[in-house]
C-alpha cells in the first residue's frame, strides 16, 4: 500500500511541477530559472515523500532548506510575473493573519512551558501580535491607496479617449436608408504563429494548447468588430472587440487565476481604437447599440459588452453553457441574452439555421468547432451580402483549410470545425453576391480592399465584386491557395519580441 502511495505521490509531483513550469514559462520566466526552481520543487517533495531515506540529520534539514528555498523561490517569481497592485491589501491581510496566528500559537506554548520560557514566549507573543496589528492596518489603508491608483489610471484613459474623439477627420452620420457595415478595428492580440497558422503542423489539442505555453514565436493579429446600421432593425454590432482595460489594466481586470493563464500583453490598443471612439467617429454612441450577435463568448470578442449594457446580446446557449468564457466581460449583460433557436430549417449547405428577424435580413448559421456554440452571422445588403466569419476560419487563406488551418481543439470539436468550413466554403460558392468578413484577418484582404469597400459603410455592387476578385486572386475555384499566398513566420530581426507574416 504504501508503495503505491508513493508511486502516486511521484505521479503528482511531476504533475504538478510540469503545470508550474509551464505556467511560469508561459510568463516569460527564462530556462534556467525555471530548471533550478523545478530541482528546488523536486528536492522539497521527495524530502516530504520519503523522509526516511534521507536518514539522519538530512531527514530533519533537508525539507527544511528546500522548503525555505521553495517558499522564497515561489515568493519571487509571484512578485515578477503574476503580482498587481490589487494584491497588496489582500497579501498585506495574509501577513497580519500569520502573525496573530503566530501570537496566539506563542501564548498557548507560554502557558505550557517552564524555566523561563513563558517570558520569552510572551516577548514573541507581543511583537508578532503588534506585528499583525501593524500589517492589518496597512493592509486597509492600502485598500484606498490602490482603489485611487486604479481610479486615477482610468482617468488618464479617458482623457486619451476624448482626445482621440475629438480629432480631426471624424465623420457625420449617413441617413440615406441603405444598410451600412463599418469595420472596427479594436487593437490586436498577441498570438503564436503556429496557434494561428500551425493547425496542419501539430497544432491541435491538449499537445496545441501545451505548445502556445512554451513557443514564443509571436505575432500580432487585429481584432475586428463590425457595426451595422440597418434601417429597419437600427443600430447592430457582430461581436464587440476587446475593451481598454484589458489591453491597459489586464492584470486588474482579471482574477488572479486568468492572470496565471494567460500573458500580461496579449492585447494592444490605442485610444482611437476603443470601441466607444470609433463609434463616436463614425456619428455614433455605444448607448444606441441595440443588438449584438455575438460569434462566440470568447474574451477577444465579449470584452466590448462592457460599454452596451443597453443592448440584447445574441448568441448561441450552447456557447453561454459550456464555452470557455470570462465572467468580467458579461457581467452587465447577462439579462439581456437571447438564445436562438435555430428552427428557420436548412440553409443552403447549412442543415439548421436562424432567421432573426423574420425577414431574411439576418440569418444566423451554427458553426460549433473553435467554440460549442460558435455561430456566423449572414447579413443581406441591398446589393449582396455579408457572411460576419468569427473565429471560424482567421483569415481569407484559411478558406484553404487542406493548406492553411488554425489551431483546433482537437477530436470532435475539430471535425466540426472542419465541416463548418467546408459548409461556408460551399456557401461562398454557391452565392457570388456574398463576401466573407473576418475578425482576425491580417492579410491585405482586410487592410485594403475590405477598408476600401466598407469606406462609407456601403460596398454596393462593384465593392462587392473587387472583394470577390480579390478572393479569386487568392483562392482557385476548388479552394486552394494559388501560388505566392502561403504564410510563413519571419523572425524579429533582434532575435526577440514579436515576428511578421510573409506570403509567398
Amino acid at each position: 500500500m504504501l508503495k503505491v502511495l508513493g508511486r502516486v505521490g511521484v505521479v503528482v509531483l511531476g504533475l504538478a511541477i510540469v503545470a508550474v513550469w509551464l505556467v511560469l514559462r508561459l510568463k516569460g520566466v527564462p530556462v534556467p530559472v525555471l530548471v533550478t526552481y523545478g530541482l528546488v520543487l523536486t528536492g522539497l517533495g521527495c524530502g516530504l515523500l520519503w523522509p526516511r531515506a534521507l536518514g539522519g540529520r538530512a531527514r530533519r534539514r533537508t525539507p527544511a532548506f528546500f522548503g525555505v528555498a521553495a517558499g522564497l523561490g515561489t515568493l519571487g517569481l509571484y512578485l515578477a510575473v503574476v503580482y498587481h497592485v490589487t494584491d497588496l491589501p489582500v497579501l498585506l491581510a495574509l501577513a497580519a493573519g500569520a502573525c496573530l496566528a503566530g501570537a496566539v500559537v506563542a501564548v498557548l506554548r507560554g502557558r505550557r512551558s517552564a524555566d523561563g520560557r513563558p517570558a520569552r514566549q510572551a516577548r514573541r507573543a507581543f511583537l508578532m501580535g503588534g506585528a499583525g496589528l501593524v500589517l492589518g492596518t496597512a493592509s486597509g489603508l492600502s485598500g484606498g491607496l490602490v482603489d485611487r491608483q486604479r481610479r486615477a489610471s482610468m482617468a488618464r484613459g479617458e482623457r486619451e479617449r476624448q482626445a482621440a474623439v475629438r480629432a480631426p477627420g471624424a465623420r457625420r452620420r449617413i441617413t440615406d436608408g441603405a444598410v451600412r457595415v463599418f469595420p472596427i478595428h479594436t487593437g490586436d492580440t498577441i498570438v503564436t504563429y503556429g496557434q494561428f497558422y500551425g493547425g496542419l503542423d501539430g497544432w491541435e489539442g491538449l499537445n496545441g494548447y501545451v505548445r502556445t505555453l512554451v513557443d514564443k514565436a509571436q505575432i500580432a493579429v487585429p481584432v475586428h468588430a463590425y457595426l451595422i446600421d440597418h434601417p429597419r432593425h437600427g443600430l447592430m454590432l457582430v461581436d464587440t472587440g476587446v475593451n481598454w482595460e484589458q489591453a491597459h489594466d489586464h492584470d486588474g481586470y482579471y482574477g488572479l487565476t486568468s492572470r496565471l493563464l494567460t500573458e500580461r500583453d496579449e492585447y494592444r490598443m490605442t485610444a482611437g481604437q476603443d470601441l466607444r471612439v470609433r463609434l463616436a467617429r463614425l456619428g455614433y454612441a455605444a448607448e444606441e447599440i441595440t443588438t449584438v450577435f455575438l460569434t462566440h463568448v470568447h474574451d477577444d470578442h465579449a470584452g466590448g459588452l462592457r460599454y452596451l449594457p443597453r443592448a440584447t446580446v445574441v448568441l448561441d446557449r450552447r456557447d453561454w453553457e459550456h464555452g470557455v468564457l470570462y465572467p468580467h466581460s458579461f457581467g452587465l449583460v447577462k439579462e439581456n441574452l437571447s438564445f436562438p433557436a435555430f428552427d428557420s430549417g436548412a440553409f443552403g449547405p447549412f442543415p439548421g439555421s436562424q432567421d432573426h428577424f423574420g425577414d431574411s435580413s439576418v440569418i444566423l448559421l451554427p458553426t460549433p468547432g473553435h467554440s460549442p456554440g460558435h455561430m456566423c452571422v449572414l447579413l443581406r445588403l441591398d446589393s449582396g451580402g455579408v457572411l460576419f466569419m468569427g473565429d471560424t476560419l482567421y483569415t481569407l487563406p484559411h478558406l484553404a483549410t487542406d493548406q492553411v488551418r488554425q489551431m483546433t481543439i482537437g477530436g470532435q470539436d475539430t471535425v466540426r470545425q472542419i465541416e463548418a468550413a467546408r459548409r461556408v466554403q460551399r456557401l461562398l460558392a454557391s452565392d457570388p453576391g456574398v463576401v466573407p468578413l473576418f475578425a482576425h484577418d491580417n492579410t491585405r484582404y482586410q487592410f485594403d480592399l475590405v477598408a476600401s469597400a466598407f469606406a462609407d459603410g456601403a460596398p454596393g455592387e462593384a465593392g462587392l465584386r473587387e472583394l470577390r476578385r480579390g478572393m479569386e486572386s487568392v483562392l482557385t475555384s476548388d479552394w486552394r491557395l494559388r501560388p505566392g499566398h502561403a504564410p510563413r513566420f519571419v523572425a524579429p530581426a533582434s532575435g526577440t519580441g514579436l515576428g511578421k507574416v510573409a506570403f509567398g
